[in-house]
């Protein structure tokens, strides 16, 4: 009986421990929506293969999805905020560079409008 009862415990806390694990990686609608779309964009002009699209759609995700917490977090003009969205914007390069080709990454500095600030 106390192994059954001890069974019953551990089997309750690694549900409770999933649970909490899968909560912190979904996304609302939105966010995927945009991040969906952003990869298609960007997949299109830059000829990205079906690999890279996923990246895309990965960095477009968090991006959107930390740009969400700023914004409801922070408020605009602020030094904090101001800070937190460079680092923000920075990974998001960063996630591009990773997952692009250099002429690919050139290209999509030029569409957004970042090859001077490179």
């Amino acid at each position: 009986m106390k192994k059954l009862f001890t069974l019953c415990l551990f089997v309750f806390g690694l549900f409770l421990a999933t649970n909490t694990a899968s909560a912190q990686q979904k996304f609302s609608a939105e966010v995927n929506e945009a991040a969906r779309t952003k990869a298609i964009e960007f997949g299109r002009y830059l000829k990205a293969d079906q690999t890279a699209q996923g990246f895309i759609y990965t960095a477009y995700q968090e991006f959107f999805a930390k740009s969400e917490t700023l914004n409801s977090s922070y408020k605009k003009g602020t030094s904090e905020y101001s800070n937190l969205e460079t680092k923000i914007n920075q990974r998001l390069l960063s996630q591009m560079d990773d997952a692009l080709t250099d002429e690919q990454y050139t290209k999509y500095l030029e569409l957004t409008d970042q090859a001077s600030q490179e």
